[in-house]
Order: structure tokens, then C-alpha cells, then sequence
């Protein structure tokens, strides 16, 4: 039956509500990574280039320190108070090669010098009677004598960088400066850069990379502001972050800056990757509230049209009995015609009350939908949150794994969601899988799944909830896993909203005569005892707005379907205890095995259309020791196979050009016995008898286990 314009206005309506909302969602997620990650990376980048500058300054320091102690030297301040030249620069000769700053013992160490040079009381130059110099050494007059220790950068002729320390010498008797001495070295750090006069020293880059580089420290210590200055810049197409900070401030040398470089591209892909992953999610949601609502105004739809095709045969029933008590053309014109006015007003009523049933229970079943996908949405943002702000936390390996099964678990349950949406159109009880479940292991997994909402929610708000679990080993019991943990995530959420200013939340497990008994008891509000008899209902909430009203009842109908009995007690202002009885397992199955990778590599074409999914699909096979060739579409992965020779075909189903099931009966065409595993998002939705072609039929996400128990399904084809 094809829908209605109603049904089609409707839930193109309810789709933007969605889209919006989730747009909206999705765009606040991605502005606070990126201000995370933008402040994350400022502060790696400050603390490595702080580092360069200690460095520096420690070098410097160091230097200065040698330059005073030689400065005053009896043999040296002598010399120069005699103005003899040739014994001023022979007695400081003999004293740094003593020391070892200049001569061959200094060769290797760390404070040589290249020259010495001397300044006279009026801060000219004194010329070296046996040394030749050099034009570039103009730079080191300073048009005076100083009055303190100057240092700071000159470049040689060869353009060669060099430090230059020039210490004041004064007469021992009047403290007058008599002259100064000037040490020249060359650069002993070569972390970083140094900008001088226009000019980036920095022997990492080369080229047009260096010549933006210098462009960029140019205009950053060129602008007003303090001595540190950073702009983000663009070296070679690629970006970089640049710090620069002044390095002789207050010296009588040209100001010389640290400058410090570092690139942005490996930020900016992780960047990507989590945008990704946002949009991923979002684009989940969006499909899960698509279907829901397509399949749930189906069913809304039919019982209105039945009750107008009955109200039709009465009619026609009514007309047939008029006419065989001899009623007249005219009469029975008249009385067809309020017959007809009057169906016309039973269907305008009909459809009324069928357009705010529909609409009602639509954004309902929305709200439903977005409530279940964010419980599963906590644990994987605030662990993923938590390895994100603290990187070191990967050093710990066991603490890291608890984190990444978490996630794992709640990834699981998310995709358990889109698995029950089929719930609204087909009874799910006949496949539903019933597998040995241990009681106290779940309500572990459900308090760490939950401790971002009970903790560091909690503690954001200003509440401290306090978490306690009394568990005694219960016999384990045949049940849905994923639907049993929501139970337990439902029940801890439902605490957490009941005690807003903090309290304590117990979790018990015993042994009962009739099975295994779950307690959720909170310190929070209570209930009356009218809100205790409705809390079951579907759509009751007591929250307002934040409220679905469809928590408790699916904890209610998932407990029913196990069997199982709640019985609440709350009293009002002292806390509320569900209490949850499930029947033992007397017959549990045994313990599915993980299914084991196929004891060849095998030969495997890869084609799906989205990276993300062929990345993730390929290293999962390559791991597994299989061969994999990847095709991006049907037709590229068409061409592969005509080429070569392949022990398996795994391929996605929507696909431009050509879908996933036309490629494989073309292959099935050409290599009948090859295996084909098509995965495709709608699997829960599928069935595999409409795909001839298609040997294994397996749904998204798919795990590593599912992926080899597939292929191990597949190769029995052969």
C-alpha cells in the first residue's frame, strides 16, 4: 500500500526535527574537540619550545660567567690600563688558552671561542697587532664603552652566526671602565632558530620553506606586544604553529629572537578522524530515526484503513436492505447522500484523530530512539574523552584496555539499537539470541559503562554519588545480553536523575528460592505511590521534557520477555529499590566459541565504497594473514576480478554504479563457486533468500569474530 501525503508530509517533518537536532548536536561535539585539541596542542608546543629557550639561556649563562672571570684578570686589567696593545692581547692569549677557550685544547670544547677582541674607553675597536681583521667585526663597537655585560648576535661574513659577550674592565682602585673584551662564539644551541636583522638562522629549512618561514617571524616580532609573540603560518602549503620570544632584551646589540617551528599536519588528521567519527554517529542516529518512524506510520496506518473499508461494506449493506423495502429513486438519492455526508465526516474525524495518534506517537518513538542511542553514547565520548585528555593514561596497559573493552561494549549496544528497530514491524522473540549470562559480571560492565553519567556528570553539577555493589555469585541465567545490560544503565540512570544533590547508589545480587534477584537502590527522592503504580507505563515521565516516559517500560516488557518479575518499593523523600527476579538456566547453551580465522590465507577482494570501512576491513583480514586486494566501487571491483584470481569476495551493498548483489551475480556468472559475503547496514533488515548470489549475508558494524565466522561459513561453500 503506498503512503498517504499526509503520512509523507509527516514524516519528512519529523525527519528535519531530527536532522536539525542532531545537526546542531554533532556541530557544538565537533567546536569543543577542536578548542580541546587547538589547547591541547598550544600547551605540547609551548612546553617543547620552553624548552629550547632554558637550554639557551643556560648556554648563555655559562658564557657570561667565563667572560666576567676573564675580564678581570690582574695580567689583563694591567695591560689595558698601560694601553700596551701587544701585551694586552699576548696576556689574554696565555689566559684563555689556560682555560681553554681558544688553541687546540679548545677544539672540541663546548665554550671555545672563534676570536678575541678588545674595546678601548671610548668603545672603539683595538686592532689585534697579529690578526687580520675582518670587515664584519665593525659590529662589535658599540659605540661606547658599557657599563654592564652585553650579549647578543652579529653575522660573520660568511654568514655564519655567532655569539658575542662583551664584558666592561674596570680599574681596580676608582671602578672606572677602562675598556671592555669581547668574545666571539659561534653558536653552541641548534635547537630552534634565531632571527636577526630580517634573517632566520634555522639549518632545518631550506629553500622556499625558509624563505616563508623567515617572512613569518618577520611580521610576528615586528607588531606590538610583549616579548613572546606565536601566529599560526604556512610553510611550503603545510601548517605550522611559530612562537618567537626575545632573547637579549636590553642590549646594546640588534634584538636577536628564539624562534621555534612546529608542524600541524599530524593535529589536523586527528582532527579529521574524530570529525569523522562524529559524523558517523550522527549519520546512525539519522538512519535509526528514518526507519523507526517509516515503519511505525505503516502500522498506525492500517488499523484507520480497515475501519474505513468496514464502514464501506455496511454502507453498501444498508443501500441493498433500503432497496428491498421498495424505496424510491429519489428517496434513495436522499438517503445516499447522507449516507455519503456522513462517511465524509467519519473519515475527516478518522483521519484528525489519526494525524495526532501519529504525530504523538512519532516524536515519541523519536525521543525513544535518541534516549537508547545516547545511554550508548556516554561510556564511548566520556572514555574516549578520558584517553584523549590524558595521553599517558596509554602507558598503562590494563588500564587502558578496561577503557577500550568499555567502549567496545557500548559501540556493541548502540548497534544492538539499530539491530530491535525491525521490533517495529516484526516479532523479534523467535530469533532473539538467549546465551549464558553472569549477573555479576553485567553489573560491573553497566557501573564502569555508566561512570561518566554518575560521576564526572554528577560531579560537574555539584553532586557526589556514591557507588556500592554487594554481589554474591547467583547461577547464571539464559538471556539477551545487550538487552539486559540496558536494563541495568536504565535503572543507574534513572537513580542518578533521583538524586540531584548527591547520594548513594547500591547494586546487589543474591541467590533466591524461584532464581537470581538484581537490587537498584538509590537515596534519592522516592515516589508516591501514584507514580509508583504508572512508572511502568509507556510514556509516563515525571521529568517534563527531558523525559521519554520510555525507560522504565522497556526495562518492564525486556524483563517480561526473560521471564523475569520487578517489584519497586520507594517511599517518598527516603529513596526508591527496584527489584528484579530471573529464572535460572536450567538448560543454558554452551558458550558460543570465538570463531577462529581461517587456517590458510586466504586470496580476498575487498570492495566497499566508504575508506573508513575498507581500512578497517583490510587490516582486520591482513591480520589473519590474508591477501587483500581493495576496490572502491562494484565496477573497479568487477575489472579485479576478471583479472585475477580470488579465494573470496567481500563487498558492501549500496554502492554507486553497481550495487553490491548486481557485481556478485556477475561473478557467480563467470566463477559460480567463488564465495561472496556482501555486509550491508540493513542486514537486520534483509533476507538472505532474496540474494541468490550472496553466499553469507552479515550486517554492520561488523566485529572481527563476526567477520571470521562469516568467512568461515563461506569457505564450507566451496
Amino acid at each position: 500500500m503506498k503512503p498517504s501525503g499526509f503520512r509523507t508530509r509527516l514524516l519528512a517533518g519529523v525527519m528535519l526535527v531530527v536532522a536539525v537536532a542532531t545537526g546542531l548536536a554533532l556541530w557544538l561535539a565537533q567546536r569543543s574537540a577542536e578548542a580541546d585539541a587547538a589547547g591541547r596542542i598550544q600547551g605540547e608546543f609551548r612546553s617543547a619550545f620552553a624548552t629550547q629557550l632554558e637550554e639557551r639561556r643556560t648556554h648563555l649563562a655559562a658564557l657570561r660567567d667565563l667572560c666576567s672571570a676573564l675580564a678581570r684578570k690582574p695580567r689583563i686589567t694591567a695591560a689595558l690600563e698601560e694601553d700596551s696593545v701587544q701585551d694586552l692581547y699576548e696576556n689574554a692569549r696565555t689566559e684563555l688558552e689556560l682555560r681553554g677557550v681558544i688553541g687546540k685544547a679548545s677544539a672540541q670544547a663546548a665554550g671555545a671561542a672563534r676570536l678575541f677582541r678588545f674595546l678601548d674607553k671610548n668603545g672603539a675597536l683595538i686592532p689585534s697587532p697579529r690578526e687580520q681583521v675582518e670587515p664584519w667585526e665593525a659590529q662589535l663597537a658599540l659605540g661606547g664603552v658599557p657599563v654592564a655585560q652585553q650579549a647578543g648576535y652579529v653575522v660573520a661574513t660568511d654568514g655564519l652566526l655567532l655569539e658575542v659577550v662583551t664584558t666592561p674592565i674596570s680599574d681596580a682602585q676608582t671602578g672606572e671602565a677602562m675598556g671592555a673584551m669581547v668574545l666571539v662564539f659561534a653558536q653552541g644551541v641548534k635547537s630552534g632558530g634565531i632571527w636577526l636583522e630580517g634573517r632566520l638562522h634555522l639549518p632545518e629549512l631550506a629553500g622556499a620553506a625558509l624563505a616563508d618561514a623567515e617572512q613569518a617571524a618577520t611580521s610576528a616580532v615586528s607588531g606590538p606586544g610583549e616579548v613572546e609573540r606565536s601566529a599560526a603560518v604556512q610553510l611550503g602549503g603545510v601548517p605550522h604553529l611559530l612562537f618567537c620570544q626575545l632573547l637579549n632584551a636590553g642590549s646594546k646589540f640588534p634584538g636577536a629572537w628564539q624562534v621555534g617551528i612546529y608542524p600541524l599536519a599530524a593535529s589536523l588528521a586527528e582532527q579529521r578522524v574524530l570529525r569523522w567519527k562524529i559524523v558517523g554517529t550522527g549519520a546512525l542516529v539519522l538512519l535509526g530515526a528514518y526507519m523507526a518512524a517509516h515503519f511505525l506510520t505503516a502500522r498506525l496506518a492500517s488499523p484507520v484503513e480497515r475501519l474505513a473499508a468496514v464502514s464501506e461494506v455496511h454502507r453498501a449493506g444498508r443501500e441493498h436492505a433500503e432497496a428491498a423495502l421498495g424505496l424510491t429513486n429519489e428517496e434513495l438519492r436522499a438517503r445516499n447522500a447522507e449516507l455519503a455526508g456522513a462517511l465524509e465526516r467519519l473519515k475527516a474525524a478518522q483521519h484528525h484523530v489519526v494525524q495526532q495518534e501519529r504525530l504523538r506517537a512519532l516524536g515519541q518513538m523519536a525521543s525513544g530512539v535518541a534516549h537508547d542511542f545516547n545511554n550508548a553514547l556516554v561510556p564511548i565520548l566520556g572514555f574516549s574523552d578520558l584517553l584523549l585528555m590524558s595521553p599517558e593514561t596509554l602507558a598503562d596497559a590494563a588500564k587502558a584496555r578496561v577503557y577500550l573493552q568499555n567502549i567496545q561494549t557500548a559501540a556493541s549496544d548502540a548497534a544492538s539499537v539499530v539491530a530491535r528497530l525491525r521490533e517495529f514491524y516484526r516479532s523479534s522473540s523467535a530469533d532473539a539470541e538467549m546465551v549464558p549470562v553472569d549477573l555479576c559480571k553485567m553489573v560491573e560492565q553497566a557501573v564502569a559503562l555508566t561512570r561518566p553519567r554518575w560521576r564526572d556528570q554528577a560531579q560537574a553539577a555539584g553532586a557526589t554519588i556514591e557507588i556500592k555493589t554487594e554481589l554474591e555469585p547467583v547461577p547464571a541465567i539464559s538471556g539477551e545480553e545487550s538487552a539486559l545490560r540496558e536494563v541495568l544503565t536504565n535503572l543507574i540512570f534513572n537513580a542518578v536523575d533521583a538524586m540531584p544533590t548527591g547520594g548513594t547508589l547500591t547494586l546487589r545480587t543474591r541467590r533466591v528460592s524461584d532464581g537470581s534477584l538484581v537490587e537498584v537502590e538509590d537515596s534519592g527522592t522516592g515516589m508516591t505511590a501514584e507514580v509508583r503504580r504508572h512508572c511502568l507505563e509507556p510514556f509516563f515521565s515525571t521529568k517534563g521534557e527531558r523525559g521519554t516516559g520510555l525507560g522504565l517500560s522497556m526495562v518492564f516488557g525486556i524483563v517480561q520477555r526473560h521471564g523475569g518479575v520487578v517489584d519497586i518499593r520507594s517511599t517518598l523523600g527516603e529513596g526508591t529499590t527496584f527489584c528484579i527476579t530471573l529464572p535460572p538456566d536450567h538448560a543454558a547453551p554452551a558458550a558460543v566459541p570465538v570463531a577462529a580465522p581461517v587456517q590458510r590465507g586466504l586470496r580476498v577482494l575487498l570492495v566497499d565504497d566508504e575508506e573508513p570501512v575498507r581500512t578497517t576491513l583490510a587490516a582486520a583480514l591482513a591480520h589473519d594473514a590474508h591477501r587483500v586486494t581493495l576496490a572502491e566501487h562494484g565496477v573497479e571491483g568487477l575489472r579485479h576480478f576478471m583479472a585475477e584470481s580470488f579465494d573470496l569476495v567481500i563487498t558492501d551493498r549500496a554502492m554507486p554504479g553497481m550495487s553490491g548483489e548486481q557485481m556478485a551475480a556477475a561473478m557467480k556468472q563467470v566463477h559460480p563457486r567463488t564465495p561472496v559475503i556482501m555486509l550491508t547496514g540493513f542486514g537486520h533488515f534483509l533476507e538472505k533468500e532474496k540474494f541468490p548470489a550472496v553466499d553469507v549475508l552479515a550486517s554492520k558494524p561488523v566485529s572481527i569474530s563476526t567477520l571470521r565466522e562469516a568467512i568461515t561459513t563461506a569457505m564450507q561453500h566451496v
